[in-house]
């Protein structure tokens, strides 16, 4: 499976440095550090500010990518798209911050400016983008004939991708009635297909939250389908209505990031990765204006310790 960032995107995230005659030889006498995994944010964190503001914070906060909500009420409209994501683009590239991922609503070729955002996506050399509607089971039905109807759907989807260059990461999500909260089971509707183009946006807390250490075995097998990581940190408390999963702080949870990074590190993962903030109030909304509880101080001091923490974690 090829994940490679786009040329321009991996320019951006190297700093377009290009070392030349003596400088250059005397750099290349100096050991090499191993490079640096890109983190990006999700932009739904982001929708208390513009979209120019969205970018300064993501800048200032430490960040080297951001995963822009292609949504209503996200930055940028999806009836707009071709307008509008040329311009989030450029300014995000424009501040030194890479643009590989986008995130959308298509679960199936029919879904609403499906072809309008990938067409958008071609242009602006973004590869990957995550389908934030997610598939349920009806549980008064069979559960196996359910994940066998998902696979036409995938079929004339894979046909978009292939189209524009484009692949589809669908998000491994917990709830209950989520397909995909076990991995497992939208492997089975996904493992025919060719995963440069259908795959999965997998979600390392979420897939702990239903999983437990069984997460490990899930995405042992589907590594190869894994086409970008999103992170995020979960724990069981038990409250007045028996045990849940509550997504806390990076670090303050369950997740093992180190033994994640060795999983994607076997297949030789380069996809984007990028955080979502489900704790402190920052979930933020896909829907309208959405007002930001504390200050942007403490927002900046929130989500730096989240980034070092994965650092940390991934390149353990």
């Amino acid at each position: 499976m090829d994940l490679r960032l786009t040329r321009r995107d991996a320019l951006t995230l190297l700093g377009g440095a290009v070392l030349t005659g003596a400088a250059g030889a005397a750099a290349a006498a100096q050991p090499v550090p191993p490079s640096r995994r890109a983190i990006g944010i999700v932009s739904r964190h982001l929708q208390w500010t513009d979209l120019d503001g969205a970018v300064a914070v993501a800048k200032e906060a430490g960040f080297d990518a951001i995963e822009w909500n292609v949504r209503k009420g996200g930055h940028v409209a999806p009836e707009r798209v071709e307008q509008e994501l040329p311009r989030a683009i450029e300014a995000t590239r424009k501040a030194g911050l890479a643009a590989t991922m986008i995130t959308t609503s298509i679960q199936d070729a029919q879904s609403p400016f499906a072809e309008p955002i990938l067409r958008a996506a071609q242009a602006a050399n973004i590869r990957w983008y995550r389908g934030g509607e997610y598939f349920r089971y009806d549980y008064a039905k069979p559960l196996i004939p359910q994940l066998e109807a998902l696979k036409p759907r995938l079929a004339g989807l894979a046909a978009l991708n292939r189209k524009y260059g484009t692949t589809w990461a669908y998000h491994t999500h917990s709830a209950p009635g989520m397909i995909g909260g076990g991995v497992w089971d939208i492997w089975q509707a996904i493992r025919d297909f060719d995963p440069a183009s259908i795959a999965l946006n997998f979600d390392i807390g979420h897939a702990t939250a239903r999983n437990g250490a069984g997460w490990i075995d899930a995405a042992t097998v589907v590594a190869p389908f894994i086409a970008a990581l999103a992170v995020k940190d979960a724990r069981w408390e038990k409250g007045s209505r028996g045990w849940r999963a509550e997504f806390v702080p990076i670090g303050d949870g369950i997740i093992d990031l180190t033994r994640m990074a060795g999983v994607l590190d076997r297949v030789g993962f380069a996809g984007p990765i990028n955080i979502h903030y489900e704790h402190s109030g920052l979930l933020g909304t896909d829907l309208g204006t959405w007002t930001l509880p504390i200050t942007r101080e403490r927002f900046l001091e929130i989500v730096r310790k989240d980034l070092e923490a994965v650092r940390q974690g991934l390149s353990a």
